[in-house]
């Protein structure tokens, strides 16, 4: 049979090494959220469902030493892809860490199962980022544009020297730039309102304005958050399709190198 070739196998187990090691920053995937056995069950399916349904060569390999480079080779871009996306997640998470900051509440921390501990916006955003990823398709788009790095980029053929170093900065700066306009409607209620407090301690001294100005900030946080969510869901939204867009394209240009 086909499927029991050493050829087929090789290239079976090099392509596991991409999907295994992209799938280990993948959204959501990559979380404690989903059980070690099913992430490397389903990299295994992802990589057989690929050499089966497309046409992609077959590698031989003719010493340990060449099988050992292009495991390398397939590890090292599965995880350049995945930390690509990996911007995305970290950036709403980041956000969400400058919102509890400006909101006084940058002192409470949820401790998750299997995750490091973040403030309660951290979570918050980290989860509700994952939750749009998947709304959207992101999922569905990101596994088709890995299906296809295996046209593009032939197993065994990456060599990471070959990327342009401007791709990572662009992508870090874009991510940044989401994580500044998701928490800019609480940072500037909150200098607005430390604005209004200086003041007022300044026309009326008698008045404690550290114990009126932490429980005000809270509430003033909430209710602005609460106000600009949805806009905070379209930017999000927005940016996430331009976020897959790029990556498409990334994946595809690849295999011009």
């Amino acid at each position: 049979m086909e499927f029991l070739r050493e050829e087929f196998l090789l290239t079976l187990l090099l392509s596991y090494f991409r999907v295994v090691s992209f799938f280990s920053l993948f959204p959501f995937f990559s979380s404690n959220y989903v059980p070690l056995n099913v992430r490397l069950y389903l990299s295994f399916a992802v990589s057989f469902i690929a050499l089966s349904f497309f046409d992609i060569k077959t590698v031989s390999v003719n010493t340990f030493e060449e099988f050992i480079l292009k495991a390398l080779n397939e590890f090292l871009f599965g995880f350049t892809a995945g930390l690509i996306l990996r911007f995305f997640i970290e950036a709403l998470a980041i956000a969400g860490e400058i919102i509890a900051l400006h909101t006084g509440l940058g002192f409470l921390q949820l401790f998750l199962p299997g995750q490091a501990p973040m403030s309660l916006f951290g979570a918050f955003f980290y989860l509700y980022g994952i939750l749009l990823f998947l709304s959207v398709g992101g999922a569905e788009i990101v596994l088709l544009a890995l299906s296809e790095s295996f046209k593009k980029v032939p197993i065994g053929s990456f060599n990471l020297f070959f990327l342009n170093p401007e791709v990572f900065l662009e992508f870090f700066y874009e991510s940044f730039k989401l994580g500044v306009k998701v928490s800019l409607p609480v940072l500037l209620s909150a200098l607005i309102l430390n604005l209004i407090l200086a003041v007022v301690n300044r026309f009326i001294p008698q008045m404690n304005v550290f114990m009126v100005g932490l429980p005000l900030q809270v509430l003033v946080g909430l209710i602005v958050l609460l106000l600009s969510l949805p806009v905070i869901t379209l930017v999000i939204v927005n940016h996430l399709y331009d976020f897959l867009k790029v990556f498409e394209l990334f994946i595809k240009q690849l295999g011009l190198y």
